[in-house]
C-alpha cells in the first residue's frame, strides 16, 4: 500500500511541476522585461537583448495580445521606462 501511495505523490508533484514552469515563464515575463528596459536607460547595458531572446515566444505573439499588456504594465507603471527603440 505505501509504494501505491509513493507512485501517486510522485505522480502528482510532476504534475504540478509540468504545470507551474509555464505559469513561472509567463508570470515572470513583465519584471524580468522591465528590469531589462530600466537597466538599459540607466546604464546603458545592452544585456537586455538576451532577455528579448529569452522571452521570444512571447514577444512574437504580438502587441495586442493580453499578455503584452501585462508585459507593458511592468515596463511602463512599474519601472517607469520605455522599451527598446
Amino acid at each position: 500500500m505505501n509504494e501505491a501511495h509513493q507512485h501517486t505523490g510522485s505522480w502528482q508533484k510532476w504534475t504540478v511541476l509540468v504545470l507551474a514552469l509555464p505559469l513561472l515563464y509567463v508570470l515572470s515575463s513583465g519584471p524580468v522585461i522591465g528590469l531589462a528596459f530600466w537597466l538599459r536607460e540607466s546604464t546603458g547595458w545592452d544585456g537586455f537583448y538576451l532577455v528579448m531572446w529569452l522571452y521570444y515566444p512571447i514577444i512574437i505573439l504580438g502587441h495586442d495580445h493580453p499578455l503584452m499588456y501585462y508585459i507593458e504594465w511592468w515596463v511602463v507603471d512599474v519601472f517607469h521606462t520605455v522599451g527598446p527603440g
